[in-house]
């Protein structure tokens, strides 16, 4: 699953997150973040719960998620 971010300055801090809730996370472009390696049904809505608190907490940081 790939994570793209509208404003760069924010990928580092989202793969923190990503990692720090037990996520693989690996920055792979200044706007996008790689998670976990394997697409299935449960790690999207998992990694979407995530997102969800990562907004509230950044409010300014768009992300937009890519499975596949």
């Amino acid at each position: 699953m790939q994570l793209f971010l509208r404003d760069p300055s924010y990928t580092d801090r989202l793969a923190a997150f990503m990692t720090s809730v037990g996520r693989h996370a690996v920055v792979t472009a200044p706007d996008r973040v790689e998670v976990d390696e394997h697409d299935d049904e449960l790690q999207r809505l998992e990694v979407e719960m995530y997102l969800r608190v990562w907004a509230v907490i950044h409010p300014d940081a768009d992300v937009e998620l890519a499975v596949g």
